[in-house]
């Protein structure tokens, strides 16, 4: 499985050469090299993967505080050594598992016959507690564990009872044992690349501390109320492993990783972050939709005009516009609905 083979809300996959065109207007990079580029909310990391093809980039700076997605990020990015053909026996191990020799775990009491079938939850949970035994006793490297870990989250989502997301599971269905275990392919590249699991505003301020240079930093934040952390909770749990206790109808923990930019404070937030990267970057990308009038949850939290208010004073700012399906979990009419790429030269 590649890199994109995820479902995710706000995944830049289909916007990748108009974000190209846009920069490439009004940066040429052409004849430059050893580029920096800062993915400051990484989400599904294929606008870094995309870049990372270009010989003119030398160097990476991948963000996210999920869990799920710094794992991801080790698994294809980390360049770090590991045996492709140990990696295919724990797979083909893996792969044989019976459900019916197994005992319950936390995921098949939890998510069996709601998100997986119960033999498809029993399998995913006890391929969940193998990785940290295997972890632990040292018959795996960190960055095998990250490649096996980041399998199964792809494995799982891939056939999971929802529309994309976990903020609820479809109901009324019958449920079907579906899951394979299948490996991520890990990328190779000869660029420099450095992984964070922090938040975003205050990498920046230590990126100023540390008088970083960046060349381009790449910001496409959260953009309504809805909190990736809770949307993807499951995969969060599948991450970490930790096993919380879980509520309500969709079975969510407590709410951790909570982000300002889908809460009332994301202006504050935004104009936070823009000063601190336009003190340590040369050009600014921000992308952002007009999402309005839909329902509260999905309506934008910043408007065009606070954007282009936050961006002048630290440069020249250029807007685009480009068509773009929205997502929808079916509830919502989207009519007219644009991504904006801001950019702004520092």
């Amino acid at each position: 499985m590649r890199l994109a083979n995820r479902r995710y809300t706000g995944a830049k996959t289909r916007l990748l050469k108009q974000i190209d065109v846009v920069i490439r207007e009004s940066f040429d990079y052409s004849k430059a090299h050893n580029l920096s580029f800062f993915d400051v909310f990484a989400g599904t990391g294929v606008v870094s993967e995309y870049f990372m093809e270009k010989p003119q980039f030398g160097r990476f700076v991948m963000n996210d505080f999920l869990d799920s997605n710094f794992a991801i990020y080790q698994a294809f990015f980390a360049q770090d050594c590991f045996n492709i053909d140990k990696l295919k026996e724990i797979q083909a191990y893996f792969q044989h598992l019976d459900s019916k020799t197994l005992e319950q775990n936390y995921y098949s009491e939890h998510f069996g016959g709601k998100f997986f079938s119960h033999n498809d939850a029993l399998i995913i949970g006890e391929i969940r507690e193998q990785l940290d035994k295997l972890l632990q006793s040292r018959q795996i490297s960190q960055k095998e564990f990250y490649v096996l870990l980041a399998s199964l989250l792809y494995s799982s989502d891939r056939i999971a009872n929802t529309v994309g997301h976990y903020d609820a599971y479809r109901k009324n269905i019958s449920l079907q044992d579906r899951f394979i275990y299948e490996l991520i392919e890990p990328i190779k590249s000869n660029a420099k690349i450095e992984i964070y699991k922090e938040d975003s505003n205050a990498l920046a301020k230590e990126f100023v501390g540390q008088k970083e240079h960046i060349d381009i930093a790449f910001i496409d934040p959260p953009y309504n109320s809805r909190q990736y952390s809770r949307f993807y909770h499951l995969l969060e749990t599948l991450a970490t492993n930790t096993k919380p206790k879980l509520y309500g109808v969709a079975l969510k923990p407590q709410p951790q990783n909570i982000s300002r930019y889908c809460k009332v404070e994301a202006k504050e937030a935004f104009k936070d972050l823009i000063e601190n990267l336009a003190k340590v970057s040369k050009v600014l990308v921000v992308t952002y939709n007009n999402t309005c009038n839909a329902n509260v949850r999905s309506n934008v939290r910043l408007k065009d005009k606070e954007i282009k208010d936050i961006l002048e004073p630290v440069g020249k700012i250029s807007l685009y516009e480009f068509d773009y399906k929205a997502f929808s979990s079916g509830k919502s009419s989207f009519k007219n609905h644009k991504e904006r790429v801001f950019l702004c030269q520092i």
